[in-house]
């Protein structure tokens, strides 16, 4: 059950019976990046939103309103499905920003929700049995977050494949057979899959040009393995040493190597402008929350060098999200 999906692409869950809401936010199996993706969708429900919002949103309306105002018959509703979310999971500096807001100010359950999650992170404080108690249990569909820090990190999931997902040193994962990578046109010297996901600058790296459709692609195609899966929020490339500079291209996600979901689409973009130069994007909307297994970099126009139109010319990729 993909919650966060169905709680972002659509409101409709709003119109749902607290009996129903609350069996699917207690479902074993619920898969969720995170629990404050759970926290924003109770106070949207107990809201009837509107419109797409986290909690942050709803606090900053609650410091001129009030509970009852805010959700009405709804509230004692909003009182019962607090304790459903896994406080104790948060992220610790999330749950003292939590502490200092309205809403755990006017909700006093809340409060006490978030100072036990605190206790748990900051003291290792934790209820007797706790084993048993749910809040301090990881969901059994978890997702581990892989979050873009800066160009170049060791934070992506293609590294954290190469450490056999934190196992050992990193070791290039085409090596290793963790990943698969494949491009448009043959293996060759300066099409080598090795080199897309190595840690070492690629002076010259490309995937030539193919006909599919009736039109000329070129793409880099990886491949995280059948046991993962990645919902896909942020990439990075790196230009090789030619000018090739990319312009027109996308970014697309498939479940089985076949059919293709654009994640992102760039459209006579100018950001890469010098050779070996890193560049990285950020992934929005419903998209970004729909895991896939596949992932590859589409040239859909030509490159910035007349000379060389239909090479796809990147010596790095990187992806970064949600990974299991």
């Amino acid at each position: 059950m993909h919650f966060d999906y169905c709680t972002t692409a659509s409101l409709d869950f709003v119109l749902l019976t607290e009996t129903t809401f609350s069996k699917i936010i207690q479902h074993q199996d619920l898969t969720v990046t995170s629990e404050e993706r759970v926290l924003d969708s109770i106070l949207m429900w107990a809201m009837r939103a509107r419109e797409i919002y986290g909690w942050e949103v709803v606090d900053e309306v609650m410091s001129h309103s009030s509970p009852g105002l805010l959700f009405k018959e709804r509230l004692q509703s909003l009182i019962d499905l607090l304790p459903f979310v896994r406080f104790p999971l948060m992220p610790y500096h999330l749950l003292k920003k939590l502490g200092e807001s309205n809403l755990c100010q006017h909700i006093p359950v809340l409060e006490n929700l978030v100072k036990d999650g605190i206790n748990y992170l900051g003291l290792g404080l934790a209820c007797p049995g706790n084993n048993q108690n749910m809040r301090f249990q990881h969901r059994r569909s978890s997702y581990k977050e892989l979050q873009y820090i800066c160009d170049g990190d060791n934070n992506g999931v293609l590294y954290f494949a190469g450490t056999s997902y934190g196992k050992h040193q990193w070791v290039n994962p085409v090596l290793v057979k963790r990943i698969t990578v494949t491009a448009s046109t043959p293996i060759s010297r300066y099409t080598d899959p090795k080199a897309v996901v190595s840690r070492v600058y690629q002076e010259t790296s490309f995937a030539g040009p193919r006909m599919e459709d009736g039109c000329k692609h070129s793409w880099w195609m990886v491949d995280i393995g059948q046991d993962h899966q990645l919902m896909c929020n942020y990439y990075t490339l790196r230009q090789d040493g030619s000018r090739a500079y990319l312009r027109f291209w996308s970014l697309q996600g498939s479940p089985d190597g076949r059919t293709w979901t654009c994640l992102r689409v760039h459209d006579d973009d100018q950001t890469i402008c010098k050779p070996g130069q890193f560049a990285s994007w950020p992934i929005s909307g419903p998209n970004a929350l729909l895991p896939f297994r596949f992932f590859r970099v589409v040239l859909t126009g030509p490159t910035a060098d007349s000379s060389n139109l239909w090479n796809l010319c990147i010596g790095y990729l990187e992806l970064y999200g949600y990974f299991r």
